[in-house]
């Protein structure tokens, strides 16, 4: 692992042991996460993922080169067959989207958003660090469970070895940058929020 993302990890070696060990990962591999947490976790990561797209439309248009450019709009495009997914778990459900998101994940999202004013190497930490949690997040989810779980289409969208190639990819960008205070401090950020989204969505 490159020096700038592997310094990133190693800072955060004992928080990203919560990230996967945490209750919501942690019954969703087992099985026995409530109907109710993995619908409060839908509605909400729906919202961030929205989000989320406007933040990596931003982030496309920032890049500093044509490889840069190309990373990002891969993933870019890859949000819309997961916006579906979401929206069909969701009909199914009986869910509504549209609700008012929880003060942590506007925090959350509108912090990711405002990275884009300060400059590309934060902007693309911060993109590398919450798709590196996801991918790790579901990938353990994805070694405990089988096929037939309820919850397969999701842990295939964020454990896929698509997905871990496009994350790596991401990784190769930040490790191109220099490792500086504020990348440290953005990337302990995101963490912070990951947990916080957890507890949120698991509560």
């Amino acid at each position: 692992m490159p020096e700038t993302t592997r310094a990133l990890l190693s800072s955060q070696e004992t928080a990203w042991k919560l990230i996967l060990e945490h209750p919501f990962v942690a019954q969703t591999s087992a099985g026995t996460l409530p109907v109710r947490a993995f619908d409060r976790w839908l509605v909400e990561d729906y919202y961030f993922v929205r989000s989320f797209r406007a933040f990596l439309t931003d982030l496309v248009a920032i890049a500093p080169d044509e490889e840069a450019s190309e990373v990002l709009s891969g993933g870019l495009a890859a949000l819309e067959p997961e916006l579906a997914l979401f929206e069909a778990a969701a009909a199914e459900r009986g869910l509504d989207l549209e609700v008012e998101p929880s003060l942590v994940n506007l925090g959350y999202s509108s912090y990711i958003a405002a990275t884009v004013l300060a400059d590309w190497p934060v902007a693309i930490t911060v993109l590398y660090a919450v798709e590196k949690a996801y991918y790790d997040a579901w990938a353990s989810v994805r070694d405990t469970t089988g096929p037939d779980t309820q919850y397969a289409g999701f842990i295939a969208n964020w454990s896929s070895p698509e997905f871990a190639a496009y994350v790596d990819q991401l990784g190769g960008l930040v490790d191109r940058e220099e490792l500086t205070p504020e990348l440290t401090q953005a990337f302990d950020r995101v963490v912070r929020f990951e947990l916080a989204f957890w507890d949120l969505v698991a509560g």
